[in-house]
């Protein structure tokens, strides 16, 4: 048998390497619609590995006659840069681009050079659709401008140019480029010529994609490395901070921008001339709560290199308190509350807003998405106007429909409102959830307070659906805010210009994303001009301890779903989240839970469907919130994990790095995970079933800060597991919940507790076991 084995697989590669080899040129014949003349025959062509897994499936190969795509995950997995490979398969055709398809292949030779053809964009863009000569191609284009500034995104389109035309450049998902900095500068252009057009005729959507870092070749200066970021952030100082490749001297030059129409006019600059790579400088004498517009340069003998624009914020006047407040309209868990920490769950969220509508003095700016059905809101905004408050509403278009009954009556009651324009051919929409308070007034700064959150002002959102809103009292983050406001607004004055309204992928990076709100880092984010699932991707994958945990309205954007699936590593890491139930036949659902979609999580991630009347309307996000050591951070805003939401909606997002706010999310976070019939905090080790109940002896004991408890039930029961203080009073409860049979383990922290002696007490089916631990510090 294994002769005959043998003999076979002899038999076959004789045929690979005997096969008729055409010509790459000759079976990217096209007829008029750009569709292969050859589609679904089988050919042998022979040629070098252009791209193996840089961007996963396809690969590409070239000849001396063209390039082509290889769509086979053993082949992309298997071949290496460089490899003379012989493939025999079927023509395919996908959105424009020729693949080759039912892949046979031999790998002839390995460590051969690859050399890109130097072409320009007119090239590429001008290629007929009966012969396109340069799809697929490994090529170089020189002296090349790209419209973008910051980090590239994931995913993400950009419009290059160089002297002949203007094309697409992609940053695909799997390269290292996400999150690189895009040139501020010429630069020279390696890379793929892809295409993705869905209608015919096929000769269009040409898209350039370099492979990796190396691919983008910046030349002259010192070239920066990493982009200018702000540090050390105070009312009156700022440093700024860039790394390049080369050594050369530093300078920034910065001015206020106090409008988002503002002209780049400096007043001010820094200067060491000393020729370093790693630059920092200390920019002082700045005011307060101010947004400042900044140019980084570097210069040695080569010539001087600038950085990306920056806009940062110096901290709030000393008389803004920073006050941040959290509030659920469902109930919470305070059995995961830090002492004197407990969540404000199970409110009225009309009647907090009611109050800080009452109290405004000077201005309200509003960006909503939905508002209706809430007469007492639109009655206190009215005599708000009465006593003088100046009001200005940006609002979504509806689809086109005339505004929603409450908005109307502000129009009539004097209110200008601009909407965001209806355009037939997308679906995107001013999704934004935020008001802003006396930020306009600069006589005080005690007094400007944000509101933003989950939701939408309408009965079903403030009652039935499950929100979360959350006020922050700072001047800085207000008048950012106001910033991404007044670019929707089209002015900076109380009337609306809709000529200059800016919605959507019209809008530009131009606010501030760190600020120092009373000691806590707070960064911002508005979508799609900031890339806000990159920020989360780049969140997840660098801040991760622990655990993620989620409540979300929408989920569908893979990419985010995939960083998440690249942390989980039970019981070490965990992933939890709780989905609305629109979410019932969801990819990413049915992957995290393990029961479907293309890649089914194995093991299943911990997430439910809610199981309320309403909806589950938040969008938020913990990192490490059951592990206050490692700097947890809670996201929330109005921004779903959806593609609209990355690139066409409205959208604002926080980012809070600040253990009490993430545990009151968290508090929220558990109760609506254990009513979906999750479990916190305890992870089965073993469901083989265990001859008695057992309660272990925790280790490490003596423990600081965390400690393991161990302990077994021999069948199904409900169980609890509380720990209290040498006084008998009861400080936490680490499990309260049904198990099924088996053995368990749950982790205690103490950090919020002094040292001392403590009990832990297991209790189920009428049996109580406790035992003593010691927490030193």
């Amino acid at each position: 048998m294994k002769k005959l084995l043998l003999i076979c697989v002899l038999i076959f590669l004789s045929q690979c390497v005997n096969a008729q080899v055409v010509s790459i040129i000759s079976i990217k014949q096209n007829n008029a619609n750009g569709i292969p003349i050859l589609l679904d025959s089988v050919r042998t062509v022979k040629g070098i590995v252009t791209a193996s897994d840089q961007f996963g499936n396809p690969a590409y190969i070239q000849d001396t006659t063209g390039g082509i795509a290889i769509y086979d995950a053993n082949f992309y997995t298997s071949v290496q840069l460089g490899d003379e490979v012989q493939v025999t398969a079927t023509i395919a055709h996908y959105q424009g681009l020729i693949e080759l398809t039912n892949v046979t292949y031999s790998t002839l030779s390995t460590g051969n050079p690859i050399q890109p053809e130097v072409i320009t964009l007119s090239q590429i863009i001008g290629q007929s659709c009966t012969l396109e000569e340069f799809e697929s191609a490994f090529i170089r284009i020189n002296n090349v401008t790209i419209v973008g500034s910051g980090t590239f995104g994931s995913g993400v389109n950009y419009q290059i140019s160089d002297s002949t035309g203007t094309d697409t450049l992609r940053i695909d998902n799997s390269t290292n480029l996400v999150g690189s900095i895009i040139p501020s500068g010429p630069f020279d252009l390696i890379g793929i010529v892809g295409q993705y057009v869905f209608n015919p005729p096929h000769c269009q959507g040409y898209q350039i994609m370099p492979r990796f870092i190396q691919d983008i070749i910046q030349s002259g200066g010192p070239i920066f490395t990493t982009n200018p970021l702000e540090s050390n952030i105070t009312p009156t100082s700022v440093t700024i901070s860039w790394t390049t490749q080369n050594p050369g001297d530093s300078k920034v030059k910065y001015f206020v921008t106090d409008s988002v129409g503002h002209p780049v006019n400096y007043t001010d600059s820094v200067y060491n001339a000393t020729q370093t790579t790693n630059h920092s400088l200390n920019l002082t004498n700045l005011r307060p709560g101010k947004i400042y517009y900044a140019r980084a340069y570097s210069t040695n003998s080569g010539g001087t290199s600038i950085g990306n624009p920056l806009y940062f914020s110096t901290a709030s006047n000393p008389s803004s308190t920073g006050a941040i407040e959290v509030y659920f309209n469902y109930p919470v868990d305070h059995s995961v509350a830090l002492q004197n920490n407990n969540a404000v769950g199970g409110i009225d969220l009309k009647t907090r807003l009611l109050q800080r509508i009452d109290s405004a003095d000077h201005s309200i700016d509003i960006a909503l998405y939905s508002f209706n059905e809430i007469n007492q809101i639109r009655d206190r905004l009215i005599i708000a106007i009465t006593r003088g408050v100046k009001i200005r509403l940006v609002y979504d278009h509806r689809d086109g429909n005339p505004p929603q009954q409450l908005v109307l009556d502000l129009i009539n009651a004097g209110v200008k409102v601009q909407r965001r324009p209806y355009v037939t051919t997308d679906s995107y929409i001013m999704h934004n959830k935020f008001f802003i308070f006396d930020s306009r007034d600069t006589t005080s700064y005690s007094d400007d307070w944000l509101w933003t959150g989950s939701a939408n002002i309408t009965n079903m959102q403030f009652y039935t659906d499950a929100q979360n809103v959350i006020y922050i009292q700072d001047q800085a983050l207000c008048n950012a805010y106001t910033r991404e406001f007044e670019e929707m607004w089209g002015s900076h004055t109380d009337n609306n210009n809709p000529s200059n309204a800016k919605f959507g992928s019209e809008k530009t990076d131009n606010t501030p994303h760190l600020f120092n709100i009373n000691g806590k880092k707070v960064r911002c984010y508005f979508s799609p001009s900031d890339n806000v699932s990159v920020v989360l991707e780049e969140a997840i994958d660098t801040e991760t301890d622990k655990s993620i945990n989620f409540c979300i309205y929408a989920f569908t954007r893979f990419q985010i779903a995939n960083e998440m699936k690249g942390e989980y590593n039970p019981p070490t890491k965990m992933v939890r989240g709780v989905f609305d139930h629109g979410n019932l036949n969801g990819n990413v659902y049915l992957e995290m839970k393990g029961i479907g979609g293309q890649y089914p999580w194995n093991p299943a991630a911990k997430v439910y469907l809610e199981t309320f009347t309403g909806s589950l309307h938040h969008k938020y996000l913990l990192i490490d919130a059951d592990n206050i050591q490692s700097n947890p951070i809670v996201e929330t805003g109005s921004y779903n994990y959806s593609n609209a939401g990355t690139f066409g909606n409205d959208e604002n997002v926080l980012l809070i790095y600040d253990s009490l706010i993430v545990n009151q999310y968290y508090q929220e976070f558990v109760k609506r995970f254990t009513d979906a019939g999750g479990t916190i905090g305890v992870q089965q080790v073993s469901s083989e079933v265990p001859s008695e109940f057992k309660l272990s002896q925790n280790y490490p004991n003596p423990f600081n800060p965390e400690t393991v408890i161990n302990f077994d039930i021999p069948k199904n029961d409900f169980v609890l597991l509380k720990v209290f203080d040498i006084t008998g009073r009861q400080v936490a409860t680490l499990v309260n919940s049904k198990l099924s049979a088996g053995s368990y383990e749950v982790t205690f922290n103490g950090s919020s507790f002094g040292s001392g002696v403590y009990f832990y007490q297991l209790q189920s089916g009428g049996i109580i076991k406790t035992k003593k631990m010691i927490l030193v510090k």
